[in-house]
């Protein structure tokens, strides 16, 4: 949960105003990558399984802070890693951080009796017993209640139920930020179809389901969440800043902050905006960083802070991978590789250009809004779905763009061995189809299956268990 300092009283009196905030951080903080995890935690019950109490992960986070990680602290249930930044060439050392770091997560669970799930949503967890364990804070109170009683109720299934894996790049120039973001839109479809670890049941419904649970669950923000309108209204760098300074200025806000720093809600009569806070002399530097944090898109345009806490400049992060037991590393290898500008990029944009994306975000609107609907509702096909169109516009496929893209990833970390076995995994969901939630769909006939195999206390590893690549890196 993003958290905003309070206390920055310089205002920001029209659009054009905002546009200072908008630069690309000192070169010390550009060219690198990191990465945040959330992971949902549970242990066998009486009839299905439980999630931690409020006590227990207070504890749990405290320990893992003494021990120097930086981890955060979710609703409900769910514990966040967040590593630290490192410089775009040296990914695997990242790569061998974050599984060294996620072991320290897992063991200090373990001792706690819980477990890591290898699904983005516990399928047995309902709402009533995420609130019933939630970790109650200013903010969070603040937004459920928004939520529940201002806005879409459906909503407080994403911070309650979900988890994700982000990542985050710092742009060189503010035309990078605009290249990052059209990359990491191009991407979204495949890392929502590939990197698909929901569970065919949520809310312990028996209901059997064949679309993707977390992107489903974000269109309740409507034009704050999932594809940004507007990115898909650009046309370049300059128009990109422009309408998303518009749309900070309008998106709904949850609560604000008053002088005092006390929380404004938003009513049913009062849906508050920073447009209206301008006409209340509440147009604060911390209720316009605020606002932005309302927006829930798949790719978000967000502070980068220093090690003292200091907005420096802009960053790009990459939410659409849903958590799960390999989705930490292979949304790492493949956004890192594809996204930031350099020679695999271009190669990515070549790519995308051949499935009948142009570069320009108003030309490809459509397209763009088609993929990410059928990556969500694949009803049951998965990554057999459609995915651009050729030269004389009938539709490709997103699993020939996912085996093309596959031959990027490989060719990119060619040189470095140590990944090898990590870009063998993601080859092989890449060019087989073959994503977590496919083989779970198949695995479990219905709910009282699944519930059985996570009430055993080798569920996690059973679940998450390792494949054997059936494709090797050439």
């Amino acid at each position: 949960m993003t958290d905003v300092v309070k206390n920055k009283s310089d205002l920001i009196r029209s659009e054009a105003e905002a546009r200072r905030l908008y630069t690309a951080p000192p070169k010390t903080y550009t060219g690198k990558v990191g990465l945040e995890v959330e992971m949902a935690l549970y242990r066998p019950g009486k009839t299905r399984p439980d999630i931690p109490d409020a006590k227990t992960l207070t504890d749990l986070h405290a320990e893992l802070k003494r021990k120097g990680h930086d981890a955060q602290l979710e609703a409900s249930g769910v514990l966040e890693y967040a590593s630290p930044p490192e410089n775009l060439d040296r990914v695997g050392h990242l790569v061998a951080k974050v599984k060294t770091d996620m072991a320290d997560f897992e063991q200090a669970s373990a001792q706690r009796g819980y477990a890591r799930a290898p699904m983005s949503i516990m399928p047995t967890t309902t709402v009533e017993q995420a609130l019933d364990n939630k970790i109650s804070r200013e903010r969070l109170e603040a937004s459920l209640q928004v939520i529940a009683e201002v806005l879409d109720p459906s909503l407080i299934r994403v911070p309650l139920l979900t988890t994700g894996v982000q990542t985050s790049f710092s742009p060189k120039t503010m035309d990078e930020l605009f290249n990052m973001t059209y990359r990491g839109y191009g991407l979204t479809p495949l890392l929502i179809a590939a990197m698909n670890s929901s569970p065919p049941y949520v809310e312990n419904d028996p209901k059997r389901l064949n679309h993707h649970l977390r992107g489903d669950f974000y269109n309740a923000y409507g034009g704050s969440g999932g594809l940004s309108q507007a990115f898909l209204k650009a046309t370049d760098t300059e128009s990109f800043i422009r309408n998303h300074i518009k749309a900070v200025f309008d998106a709904p806000m949850f609560f604000a902050y008053d002088h005092d720093g006390s929380l404004i809600r938003s009513t049913k009569d009062d849906v508050l905006t920073f447009r209206k806070l301008c006409d209340r002399g509440l147009n604060t530097l911390s209720n316009y960083e605020l606002a932005e944090t309302f927006l829930y898109n798949d790719i978000k345009i967000c502070n980068l802070r220093d090690e003292t806490g200091a907005v420096v400049g802009k960053r790009v992060e990459v939410r659409a991978a849903d958590s799960g037991a390999h989705q930490p590393v292979s949304t790492l290898l493949l956004t890192a590789a594809l996204v930031p500008d350099g020679k695999t990029a271009e190669k990515f944009d070549a790519l995308l250009k051949a499935y009948g994306f142009t570069g320009d975000p108003a030309t490809d609107a459509p397209l763009l809004q088609q993929a990410r609907h059928d990556a969500v509702y694949h009803e049951g096909r998965f990554m057999d779905i459609p995915f651009g169109k050729d030269a004389a516009g009938k539709p490709r496929s997103l699993r020939e763009f996912a085996a093309d893209v596959a031959g990027l990833i490989v060719e990119h970390y060619a040189a470095e061995k140590a990944l090898a076995p990590d870009v063998s995994r993601l080859a092989d969901i890449l060019l087989t189809g073959n994503c977590d939630a496919r083989v779970m769909a198949a695995q479990y006939r219905d709910l009282g299956e699944l519930t059985a195999a996570l009430q055993q206390p080798s569920a996690a590893a059973t679940l998450a268990a390792k494949r054997a690549p059936a494709h090797k890196p050439h």
